[in-house]
């Protein structure tokens, strides 16, 4: 059996999977575009390890661009790397896992359930509402869960999508019981340092509306590593002008957005629990090691013994390449084009054709007059419409589906 030489162990060790190089710029412009040429192109020729990473920020660029059909296969075929689930209309779902060992992206639980609600919104904007709610269900799941671990689910916004989906399958029951825990999942996440409200119409009159808004504000945490060995992986919000929404209606104005989901709060939480993406014990191991190292190094400068001093110089060289091979730092890959928050609104409007203008308002309630859409929205009669907005520049010149 041939050996590998340790060298060769060290440069594989030093060869780790990294962010990819978003255009995050041109995101921010309004240009997805660029951003949606640029994760095709390493869909289909960059690592493979990013995979599902680069699908989940192609497949929301194809969202902003309208095209509801692209993103749910990529959506879909980013949710499957992650192990989230499969839907079928009988709400069976077949749960594709990962080696624990692969350095695949699978990310974090908020960025799970982040990729449920989209891929649940194309669900619904196809007619399937059952699938929908399944999908909305498994977010909640991944939203609680850390492997062995689970902790409180405080994702107001999949609670509440998943109430309005059951509704809509003449299900009230599972209703009343998804909108009991929105309540509770916003009030817990706000007594443990999430943005929001504790009076929110959408929770109070959950039933309420056939117009039905969501908009997403401002830009998603960043991720970075820090420690001595780079191996916590933290979020740090990042600054952007755009805090909620306010939309008018045929002219009228029609009332601010209600806060559902802080995606900041969810990114640095589990269950109200600060996480940090800690590997602690391979760092405590990875110290340990070299101390010895440097250590059986001192021993074998002082031994008389020829033999002694190799002996030493041996096991400190092993400890060395231990320690080099024990890695620590923190995979700090996050999907970095997801909003900061998520808000909606729900109206009651006549069936038919609307102009909806839509403005985004800074923290001192200025509207932001860079970042107005307008757009013309249809009601049908007896049922309801959904509509997605993002507080990004020039988005109105493409085609926004509802349903």
């Amino acid at each position: 059996m041939k050996c590998i030489s340790p060298l060769l162990l060290l440069a594989y060790a030093a060869c780790s999977i990294g962010q990819p190089k978003f255009p995050e710029a041109s995101f921010v412009s309004g240009d997805v575009q660029v951003v949606a040429d640029f994760s095709r192109k390493e869909a289909t020729s960059g690592p493979v390890e990013n995979q599902a990473l680069v699908l989940n920020v192609l497949a929301q660029c194809e969202l902003l661009m309208g095209n509801v059909d692209a993103a749910f296969k990529y959506f879909g075929s980013a949710a499957r790397v992650m192990g989230n689930w499969q839907v079928s209309g009988s709400e069976e779902f077949a749960a594709i896992v990962g080696s624990e060992s692969s350095k695949n992206y699978t990310g974090d639980p908020y960025e799970k359930a982040m990729n449920t609600f989209y891929l649940g919104l194309c669900y619904l904007w196809r007619g399937e509402p059952d699938n929908a709610r399944a999908a909305f269900k498994k977010g909640i799941l991944a939203d609680a869960e850390n492997g062995d671990e689970k902790y409180q689910a405080d994702f107001t916004l999949l609670f509440w999508l998943a109430g309005r989906m059951s509704r809509l399958m003449g299900k009230p029951d599972d209703a009343v019981d998804f909108y009991r825990e929105a309540s509770r999942a916003n009030d817990f996440s706000l007594q443990h340092g999430a943005r929001g409200e504790s009076k929110n119409p959408l929770l109070d009159e959950p039933n309420n509306g056939n117009l039905l808004l969501l908009f997403e504000c401002g830009m998603g945490p960043e991720k970075y590593a820090a420690g001595k060995e780079g191996e916590l992986a933290r979020f740090r919000p990042r600054w952007y002008p755009a805090v909620r929404a306010q939309v008018l209606l045929d002219g009228n104005l029609a009332g601010p957005s209600s806060l559902l989901v802080d995606v900041d709060y969810q990114a640095r939480t589990l269950g109200g629990t600060e996480m940090e993406g800690i590997r602690k014990g391979k760092a405590v191991f990875k110290s340990v090691t070299r101390a010895a190292a440097i250590g059986a190094v001192i021993l074998a400068a002082v031994d008389d013994s020829r033999a002694g001093a190799r002996d030493k110089l041996i096991v400190a060289g092993g400890l060395l390449l231990l320690s080099a091979l024990t890695a620590t730092s923190a995979d700090i890959r996050h999907w970095p084009t997801l909003p900061s928050t998520v808000q909606g609104m729900a109206l009651n409007v006549a069936s038919g054709k609307h102009e909806l203008r839509v403005q985004f308002l800074d923290a001192s309630g200025r509207v932001l007059p860079d970042l107005e859409q307008t757009w013309s929205v249809a009601v049908p009669v007896g049922g309801e419409s959904w509509y997605l907005f993002r507080s990004l520049p020039g988005l109105n010149r493409f085609t926004m589906h509802g349903s």
